[in-house]
């Protein structure tokens, strides 16, 4: 969710290309927060120069193809125990340093084998993928290797990730596994994490989480402690407990800040104080690249009613800091995790008692900001009247920047939600990387654009990739990153509910559809969103009267006799309601009419029937899921609380699960995913071992058979469980 550094990915010609953010892990020592803040003036303004450079040279393309890409977020953890030890539990293993590094190597290995001429005549299939850091030592990001074509890619959507979790299971050492979860539910009790490290260092100065868990690039534990340092305290994340919803929503301002675990663990409610317990949240994004500059803004402002939707729809976050927790989600915890804002910020008046504030700090730093920078996003950018109606909520901003970007020619619409990204303080700065050229440096544009976390995100090209033309295998065009769902236990889900985003993206271009609704409506959804089992219980707003086309079609989607705008829950938002059609059948008119293979058609049927299932609540969510499977777990004690044996059983049944090895209809009906049992022809594995440096079978597609990381595992001795090497070859 929260990448720091974005992908590499491939054009679908097959040569490199960035297809993503360009924010990066630059090399070198950051500043130090009191030597930063001389500085932080200097990057908003170069930023907005940045961006209008961008802006000038890129805001005239045209004919861009419709290219996507999905990330997936996912943790590494280590079983402590056997399945009969009344004493297992689960721990995060803090190896994704050495885990990453060996994926790069195999990917490299790929690489070379597709690049061999012989690797053609005999066949191969020599698939990328791309691995990058996350902000946890225990994390990782992958994603295809390529951007995928149009609608016609989602058929090899749910195989990619196949690959990428078999290739991941790959690497891993006897005794860890990594399932597809948000979170391991004992992350920050005593003794969490693989090798033990104590709590309260000097970045976090956490009762519960020890510096060693941040992912080593300076960059990481820089914007934990800068956070920190700019808010005068640590982060306050609080979660309701479990059937105890009402204690949070009594607390006040001054919320009791526990001194020990022990008076955090007496709080009626579950407390925690570190961004970790936020970022270390694992995600599932889609980002999309739209034909023009117009349309990723159109695209941009009617995905937006959705993300409150798909965030109940995928929620999957039902624990935190050991406990059980009365709503679904991640959402809250991490907007809470990385509030950066300063005491005065918070308050929603302004404060005179730090004497008009610091100058160097946006704002002053006492300029009120009603929320953290991790959350729904504030504003509709597009250019047509409906976005400005609909843009009720107020932006804090500087005029200035308004001033600045509309005199370099930049619309008042866009200038305003640029103004409104620039209203917060950069984090990280580089020392040498403060006075650039900002014709073709976007450091500082992307500086507050990547630190603004926000439930949609609007791209501009990279300037040197923008500028090739569309035709140019390396171009990259404007794009939407659809950021609010949760990860999914299976590829299945993941595939599924990443697909629908696309197809829905897709159907909302071709039938011309208006979702505007008020965004003061938008952010009442994202707070009912986040309540437990929300994706049945609950009602949003929604647009019933969808249609912005001509014609017969448009007559069909228009529904003049309701409400403009009505409560609705997320099954009569996604299958219709009286004579509103609902999202998914009209997904299926795009179906009929397009031009698609009947392969793709059957899946993508296959996907929206899932989903319809999952919001009548025929299938679970995999925060209820969970939540059931610990308070029916025999080592529940009914003290609200996850015990370990639940907690080390849960992430192995999520593991197996994920890997096809143990059936869940509770998660996704009848559906079976096996990993292919498809081993190399002999053909194939004497081509490799003659092909470009090493080149073993296991690299070219899902492993077979399955790895013994799971309940097998559990209380292998390490002494007698295979070799990594061995269970590569396993493939």
């Amino acid at each position: 969710t929260h990448s720091f550094a974005r992908v590499v990915r491939a054009s679908s010609k097959g040569s490199r290309a960035l297809f993503a953010d360009m924010g990066f892990l630059h090399e070198s020592e950051p500043l130090s927060w009191d030597q930063a803040l001389d500085s932080l003036r200097l990057v908003r303004e170069h930023g907005i120069e940045q961006f209008l450079a961008v802006f000038h040279r890129c805001q005239h393309i045209e004919g861009d193809s419709f290219k996507w890409g999905d990330e997936v977020e996912h943790g590494i953890f280590s079983l402590v125990g056997g399945a009969d030890d009344v004493y297992r539990s689960v721990r995060v293993a803090l190896r994704s340093p050495e885990v990453l590094a060996e994926l790069r190597a195999v990917e490299g290995r790929v690489e070379e084998l597709a690049k061999a001429s012989h690797a053609e005549r005999s066949g191969f299939t020599c698939t990328p993928c791309t691995w990058m850091p996350e902000y946890g030592r225990w994390m990782l990001e992958s994603t295809p290797g390529h951007p995928f074509e149009g609608v016609e890619g989602t058929a090899q959507l749910e195989a990619n990730m196949k690959l990428r979790r078999a290739r991941l299971a790959a690497a891993l050492q006897p005794g860890e596994i990594a399932p597809t979860v948000t979170s391991m539910p004992l992350f920050g009790v005593p003794g969490f994490c693989e090798p033990h490290r104590e709590p309260n260092g000097p970045v976090t100065e956490s009762l519960f989480v020890p510096d060693e868990v941040i992912f080593p690039h300076p960059r990481f534990p820089t914007l934990t402690k800068n956070i920190r340092l700019r808010r005068s305290s640590r982060v306050e994340i609080r979660r309701p407990r479990f059937e105890a919803a009402e204690a949070l929503s009594k607390l006040g301002k001054d919320a009791p800040i526990p001194a020990s675990q022990a008076e955090a663990d007496a709080l009626d409610h579950v407390y925690a104080d570190a961004m970790a317990f936020g970022m270390g949240n694992c995600c599932l994004q889609v980002t999309m690249q739209a034909s023009s500059l117009s349309e990723s803004r159109y695209l941009y402002d009617q995905l937006a009613p959705l993300t409150p939707i798909m965030l109940a729809l995928t929620a999957a976050t039902p624990f935190m800091r050991g406990w059980i927790c009365d709503d679904d989600t991640r959402w809250g915890q991490l907007a809470q995790s990385v509030d950066d804002r300063t005491p005065a910020e918070r308050s929603s008046v302004a404060s005179s008692s730090t004497g008009g504030g610091d100058e160097r700090l946006a704002g002053r730093g006492v300029r009120p900001l009603p929320k953290s920078r991790y959350d729904s996003i504030d504003c509709y950018i597009g250019e047509g009247p409906e976005a400005a109606e609909n843009n009720d909520v107020p932006l804090v901003l500087d005029e200035e920047h308004v001033g600045r970007l509309v005199e370099g020619g930049v619309d008042e619409a866009l200038a305003r939600h640029i103004a409104h990204l620039f209203a917060r303080d950069p984090l990280v700065l580089f020392g040498d990387r403060l006075h650039l050229d900002d014709e073709h440096d976007i450091d500082h544009w992307e500086n507050l654009q990547s630190t603004n976390w926000q439930t949609l995100r609007w791209k501009p090209p990279p300037p040197h990739k923008g500028a090739l033309s569309s035709s140019d295998e390396g171009h990259i065009g404007w794009r939407v990153e659809f950021r609010s769902m949760e990860v999914q236990i299976t590829d299945f889900e993941n595939a599924a509910f990443s697909s629908f985003i696309v197809l829905l993206s897709r159907t909302i271009l071709e039938s011309k559809l208006n979702l505007y609704i008020p965004m003061s409506k938008v952010e009442r959804n994202m707070k009912v969103a986040q309540g437990r089992e929300a994706c049945t219980s609950e009602r949003f707003w929604f647009r019933t009267n969808i249609s912005a086309g001509e014609g017969a079609e448009a007559e069909q989607i228009a529904t003049s006799d309701m409400e403009p705008v009505a409560l609705m829950t997320v099954s009569e938002i996604l299958m219709g309601k009286g004579p509103f059609p609902g999202l998914i059948p009209l997904c299926h008119r795009h179906l009929e009419a397009a031009d698609y293979e009947p392969a793709t058609r059957k899946l993508l049927r296959e996907y929206l029937a899932f989903i319809a299932r999952r919001a009548e609540g025929k299938v679970l969510t995999a925060a209820t899921w969970m939540r059931s499977f610990v308070l029916n777990h025999e080592a529940y004690q009914q003290d609200g609380r996850v015990p370990p044996a639940a907690a080390h059983d849960l992430m192995i049944a999520a593991a197996e699960i994920g890997e096809g090895q143990r059936p869940c209809p509770e998660l996704v009906g009848d559906v079976v995913r096996l990993l292919p049992c498809e081993f190399p022809t002999p053909t194939e594995t004497e081509v490799a071992a003659q092909g470009a440096a090493v080149a073993q079978p296991w690299l070219l597609r899902p492993r077979a058979g399955t790895f013994p990381c799971c309940s097998q595992a559990a209380g292998v001795n390490k002494t007698e469980a295979p070799s990594s090497a061995q269970m590569m070859m396993i493939a």
